[in-house]
């Protein structure tokens, strides 16, 4: 199952679809904003940069193999990000995951 890992404070936070969360957003000057978290999603509508400490890397995971183990975690690097869409009042995590550097285009 698709999850994200947060970071409050010094704890980690792990959150699937449906639940509440507040997420960090990268702005332009490279502050966080806060946004409610809406899960996850197949499409983009205006793109962002989510501030995701890890998230679960489903291509690993067979399902028929009783020795592959779930889930497996990739972190991200400091200068890395998920990309996420924003439809006004939400963000969600775009899938399949997609790994976004700081830089802006």
């Amino acid at each position: 199952m698709y999850s994200i890992r947060l970071r409050v404070n010094k704890r980690l936070n792990e959150f699937r679809h449906g639940d509440k969360a507040t997420i960090g957003v990268l702005m332009r000057d490279g502050s966080l904003r806060y946004y409610y978290w809406g899960g996850f999603t197949l499409e983009l509508e205006k793109r962002v940069k989510l501030s995701v400490e890890s998230f679960t890397n489903e291509s690993s995971w067979n399902p028929r193999n009783p020795q592959s183990k779930m889930p497996e975690w990739c972190h991200l690097a400091e200068n890395e990000y998920l990309l996420g869409s924003y439809d006004g009042k939400l963000v969600y995590t775009y899938l399949p995951f997609t790994i976004v550097s700081s830089g802006w285009s």
